[in-house]
């Protein structure tokens, strides 16, 4: 066990070195001052806006339109004239948007017709925050058709409820897990369920791009610089100096990954509440009464699964590290690496596995790295047969990469190969 301590601290010191981390705290930092850009805009785009409108119906109707804007922290600025008249205000006082109330608005409403109202958006880019506030402007026309529509309704049916008759058909909606049921809409429960995991894929995904670059180019440098040739000379178990080096990299990948998740989380927190569905209390209960929320149990399993998964990359990375000849031709190697994770990780995200077709199954299945992707939903779906079978999967696969690659650093092929390469190379020149 000290041995693989004093090789750990090695490798953590010749990776975590200045000049490594100095480009993932750069990323960093602009991931931080690109999250405060955009909360500034949306704080912006929160306040109230400034709308001309054109009111030339001058009636009690087209007056209620405007208390509506009003009350949506609308600023109004009356005007009137055509609409090149309207645009040139409008570019004087840098407003973006123009509303149009027609002179038979109220008459038109009356006599159960529609009536148009014109709305001019000034487009100066295009951006989220410029999408939210055409929404929001939407929004506020919605509300006061609704509203219209039930007066009308209570005009015509006096008596009546004005909201029976605009929705005489409701729908109460259920959902069904695990024989489970409970009151709730399946889009917004699956929003939720997704909103618990949508983290673990990214941990993993960062973790193992890291760890496996920084364990190819720890090697690939090592025999770079002849100092993998001294470390093999020490009597220490070639295992030893294996498990050491996978270690040893994956905390340097833990600080390193770590960073750049501060940085990401505070980036997604920008863009605000609304781009994920809002646990409302009627929903939190949904989750709980059919079973969907993780607790500590389920976040056990998932660290197991999580660690299983770098398990196997540092060590297939360590294996794909061996026969390369120097640290930039490391990084290459480790690209079969970089693909097998990346194909559960699109997959995952795009495919249901259950639905998909046997070819696809066998793929996922056989890809080491699919487990902590599907880990999350058999949990869930009380699936623990799939999550305990992925455990034993990685476990072997890691040992099996261990081992070889212990042999490898046992037989010296390690050194070998690339000496051979080397005097082959200077034959044919001297030929």
């Amino acid at each position: 066990m000290r041995v693989i301590t004093n090789v750990i601290v090695k490798e953590a010191r010749e990776l975590l070195t200045p000049q490594m981390l100095a480009p993932f705290v750069a990323i960093m930092v602009v991931f931080v001052f690109i999250g405060r850009a955009i909360r500034g805009e949306r704080a912006k785009s929160s306040r109230p806006q400034t709308v001309i409108v054109a009111d030339n119906d001058h009636t009690a109707l087209s007056q209620s339109v405007l208390e509506a804007l009003e009350s949506e922290q609308t600023t109004i600025i009356p005007a009137g004239g055509n609409i090149d008249e309207l645009l040139a205000l409008a570019r004087t006082a840098g407003v973006t948007w123009i509303v149009v109330i027609p002179e038979s608005l109220e008459h038109r409403i009356q006599a159960f017709e529609t009536a148009d109202i014109q709305v001019y958006n000034i487009v100066r880019g295009f951006s989220i925050t410029q999408m939210e506030k055409s929404i929001k402007l939407k929004s506020l026309f919605e509300k006061a058709n609704e509203r219209l529509a039930q007066a009308n309704l209570a005009r015509a049916y006096p008596g009546a409820s004005p909201e029976n008759l605009q929705n005489p058909l409701r729908t109460s909606e259920f959902v069904v897990v695990r024989d489970k049921v409970a009151r709730g809409n399946a889009d917004v429960l699956s929003g939720l369920v997704m909103s618990q995991t949508f983290m673990i894929p990214i941990v993993l995904l960062m973790v193992l791009i890291y760890s496996s670059q920084m364990i190819a180019a720890s090697i690939g440098q090592e025999k770079e610089n002849k100092t993998l040739e001294t470390l093999l000379t020490v009597p220490i178990n070639r295992t030893s100096i294996v498990i050491g080096k996978m270690v040893g990299a994956a905390l340097v990948a833990l600080v390193v990954s770590g960073i750049f998740m501060v940085a990401m989380v505070y980036w997604t927190g920008s863009l605000g509440a609304e781009m994920s569905a809002p646990a409302g209390a009627a929903d939190a209960s949904a989750l709980s009464q059919l079973g969907l929320s993780l607790g500590p149990q389920s976040y056990v399993l998932l660290a197991v699964g999580l660690f299983l998964a770098v398990l196997c990359g540092l060590s297939l990375a360590t294996l794909l590290a061996i026969f390369a000849d120097d640290a930039k031709s490391a990084q290459v190697s480790v690209t079969p690496l970089m693909m097998l994770v990346m194909i559960p990780y699109f997959l995952g995200i795009f495919l249901n596995i259950d639905a998909a077709s046997l070819p696809l199954k066998i793929l996922m299945y056989a890809i080491p790295f699919s487990y902590p992707f599907l880990m999350p939903k058999a949990i869930l779906f009380g699936n623990y047969g799939l999550v305990f079978f992925g455990f034993g999967y990685m476990a072997l696969f890691a040992t099996a990469c261990i081992f070889v690659a212990a042999r490898l650093f046992s037989t010296d092929r390690v050194l070998t190969a690339k000496l051979r390469w080397g005097r082959g190379r200077r034959m044919k020149a001297e030929g």
